[in-house]
This record gives structure tokens, C-alpha cells and sequence, in this order.
């Protein structure tokens, strides 16, 4: 949303393994996603500095954009086919951020990484920062970018969700190829998992 000017906001929320989860769309496409959120009023609170938005409470036109979030909290690799408004943001973070979408399911970059790849390999800082802003967790997926010594750094949701995001990712890879035993493909091996007992390193 374009904060001056008039807008429609649809939103709802609904429950998921990561805690109450709240999804806020415009009319050009999902805009905010935000977990575990306690209330309301905390989800909607950067809206409400636009006087002239016309809030819609739990409509209809979010039902496919929630069946798909709840079928990825469930565990399954889905891909996120619908429309996204990401205006909110600077120039850097929409390029941040659209890198962060060629990160596949199940795999880990870390922060200079995505700022080599954006071309600003010495902006693995703001990189962490325009994270920090990623209105659209886990569509756009900031969970999958780690420090470059394996460690997982930040995350606004919380570390033990980033944690909890990215074992539920590894874990479905594991169930689709069979393949038992070795770290998160494509970044450094911060968990050993073996059968059904898990680790950290």
C-alpha cells in the first residue's frame, strides 16, 4: 500500500504451526504477511497511518492466497503463484527481496550471497536490514538466508521460527529423494540429522 493515497485493504488471518498468522492484500496483490501475531490491531497498525484506507475484516478474496500459506506450514513444497505488492519498498529492498524468490525450497545463501548476486558485494549489512523489512515471510523467503559461517543470524519472526521454517523445508526434501543424513542442501550443514533424532552442531 502507497501510504497518501486511497486504498481498498482486504485481510484475514487463520492458524498455522509458526502461531497466528495474518495476510493483508491491495489491489495490486498481497502485501503484508505477518507471524505470530497476537493481535489485530498490531498487524494492521502500518496501515492505519494512512487515514484514507478502507479496511475489509476476513474476506473472500484471500481464500486461495490462505490455502496456499497453509499448505506450506503444513509441510508441503508448494510453489506461491499469486500476485505481490511489494511498493512499500526502496529500490534496494525490491531487489533484495526478488533475489531471495530464486532461492529454491529446502536450500540456504547467505547475506553476501545475495549481495554479490545484486551487485553491492559489500552491502551484506543492508541486505540483513532490507531482510529485517520483508513484508512477505515466507513468500518471500528470508528464513533461507544465513550468515556465512552456518550460523542463522536474524529473523523478525524470531529465531527459533527461522529455525523451525527451515528443518520443516529440509525435512520434506528428505521425504521427497529418500536421501537421510546430510545438511541443508546448498548451505553449510547446521544441523546432522539422523533417522528421527536431531542435533545441533
Amino acid at each position: 500500500m502507497i501510504p497518501g493515497k486511497p486504498e481498498i485493504l482486504y485481510f484475514s488471518s487463520f492458524q498455522a504451526s509458526v502461531g497466528h498468522v495474518y495476510i493483508a492484500k491491495s489491489i495490486r496483490g498481497v502485501c503484508r504477511i505477518s507471524f505470530p501475531c497476537s493481535t489485530e490491531e498490531e498487524f494492521l497498525y502500518p496501515f492505519l497511518k494512512n487515514p484514507s484506507a478502507k479496511i475489509q475484516r476476513n474476506n473472500p478474496i484471500l481464500t486461495y492466497e490462505i490455502a496456499v500459506l497453509r499448505e506450506y506450514f503444513e509441510g508441503k513444497q508448494i510453489t506461491f503463484d499469486f500476485l505481490l505488492d511489494v511498493s512499500q519498498g526502496t529500490v534496494f529492498q525490491r531487489k533484495v527481496w526478488s533475489k531471495l524468490q530464486e532461492i529454491p525450497y529446502g536450500q540456504c545463501q547467505s547475506y553476501k550471497w545475495v549481495a554479490e548476486q545484486i551487485g553491492s558485494p559489500k552491502a551484506a549489512r543492508a541486505v540483513g536490514l532490507a531482510n529485517n523489512k520483508n513484508p512477505l515471510p515466507p513468500v518471500i523467503p528470508c528464513h533461507r538466508v544465513i550468515g556465512s559461517n552456518g550460523s542463522l543470524t536474524g529473523y523478525a519472526a524470531g529465531l527459533p521460527i527461522k529455525k523451525q521454517l527451515l528443518e520443516m523445508e529440509y525435512n520434506a526434501e528428505q521425504r521427497k529423494n529418500g536421501d537421510v543424513g546430510r545438511g541443508f542442501t546448498g548451505c553449510p550443514r547446521i544441523w546432522l540429522i539422523n533417522k528421527s533424532k536431531r542435533q545441533k552442531l
